[in-house]
Protein backbone atom coordinates (compact mmCIF):
# COMPACT_ATOMS: atom_id res chain seq x y z
CA UNK A 1 0.00 0.00 0.00
CA UNK A 2 2.66 2.64 -1.30
CA UNK A 3 1.45 6.24 -0.87
CA UNK A 4 -0.93 5.68 2.20
CA UNK A 5 0.52 7.86 5.08
CA UNK A 6 -1.18 6.13 8.49
CA UNK A 7 -2.64 8.94 10.40
CA UNK A 8 -1.24 9.89 13.37
CA UNK A 9 -3.33 10.47 17.20
CA UNK A 10 -1.63 12.69 19.26
CA UNK A 11 -0.85 11.45 22.43
CA UNK A 12 -0.73 13.37 25.75
CA UNK A 13 1.60 13.10 28.36
CA UNK A 14 2.10 14.64 32.09
CA UNK A 15 5.50 14.83 33.18
CA UNK A 16 6.10 15.51 36.82
CA UNK A 17 9.44 16.28 38.37
CA UNK A 18 10.74 14.87 41.94
CA UNK A 19 12.32 17.06 44.55
CA UNK A 20 16.20 17.79 42.71
CA UNK A 21 15.57 16.15 39.50
CA UNK A 22 16.67 19.04 37.19
CA UNK A 23 19.85 18.96 39.29
CA UNK A 24 19.92 15.42 38.38
CA UNK A 25 19.65 15.63 34.58
CA UNK A 26 21.91 18.80 34.66
CA UNK A 27 24.85 16.84 36.29
CA UNK A 28 24.16 13.50 33.76
CA UNK A 29 24.20 16.08 30.97
CA UNK A 30 27.93 17.30 32.71
CA UNK A 31 28.96 14.18 32.98
CA UNK A 32 28.02 12.93 29.10
CA UNK A 33 29.75 16.16 27.61
CA UNK A 34 33.02 15.31 29.27
CA UNK A 35 32.55 11.51 28.41
CA UNK A 36 32.20 12.40 24.92
CA UNK A 37 35.34 14.98 25.27
CA UNK A 38 37.93 12.19 26.63
CA UNK A 39 36.13 10.11 23.40
CA UNK A 40 34.49 7.67 25.93
CA UNK A 41 31.72 8.04 23.87
CA UNK A 42 30.44 8.84 20.63
CA UNK A 43 28.66 12.57 19.94
CA UNK A 44 28.14 15.63 18.72
CA UNK A 45 29.42 18.72 20.84
CA UNK A 46 28.82 22.36 20.32
CA UNK A 47 31.92 24.35 18.89
CA UNK A 48 33.93 26.22 21.61
CA UNK A 49 33.33 29.37 19.77
CA UNK A 50 30.60 31.94 20.92
CA UNK A 51 28.30 34.25 19.42
CA UNK A 52 27.98 38.14 19.82
CA UNK A 53 24.91 38.43 21.15
CA UNK A 54 25.32 42.15 21.04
Amino acid sequence: MAGKKKKRETIECTVEFTEGAIERITDAFVDLYYQIKRGVYKGPLLSDKKEDTA
